[in-house]
């Protein structure tokens, strides 16, 4: 288990569509259909309570962007770590998905279907290495528009084990 499941999961609270409300957005609107995460959008300086091989470096820079099909595009790098992800919303699901790569060839696919200022995503996160895969989730809460923190956990041993603890201020 290398790299950051953590920043995956960053990834995974980058999410979707259209007309940017980055600063105006209640609390009880995050996920609340294809612009629930517009407040996502811009570049965000992220810190790293729990950095490790698994949780990831203790900072990074988190942007997100629009992607032509109306996704958002989300890129994390810091210190030996780089990744790279798109999150889209299902409308008749009502699901969001955020599959997501590093530059090591692990990857991971979360979902929620949750709304409000604090949501679970999870799902597989894959080790290019060791060709291992493993259940993880990470729990996003909104402090307010420009703070949120993140999380990380991962299935190991068929117990949830924190391996990351993220919090990010928008720049």
């Amino acid at each position: 288990m290398t790299r950051l499941v953590a920043l995956f999961a960053l990834a995974a609270l980058v999410i979707v569509p259209s007309v940017a409300r980055p600063n105006s957005m209640a609390a009880t609107m995050v996920g609340v259909g294809p612009h629930g995460y517009d407040w996502l959008l811009g570049t965000w300086a992220c810190k790293n309570s729990l950095p490790s091989a698994m949780g990831g470096p203790a900072a990074t820079t988190l942007t997100v962007s629009r992607a032509t099909n109306g996704s958002l595009a989300v890129h994390v790098n810091g210190a030996n770590f780089d990744a790279a992800g798109y999150v889209t919303y299902n409308p008749k699901t009502k699901t969001w998905w955020n599959p997501s790569a590093l530059a090591t060839g692990d990857t991971s696919s979360e979902s929620s279907q949750q709304t409000g200022k604090k949501t679970v995503w999870s799902g597989p996160f894959y080790e290019a290495a060791s060709g291992k895969s493993m259940a993880i989730r990470d729990t996003y809460t909104l402090v307010s528009p420009t703070i949120y923190h993140d999380l990380s956990e991962a299935q190991v041993g068929g117990a949830w084990k924190t391996v990351g603890n993220i919090t990010c201020i928008k720049s």
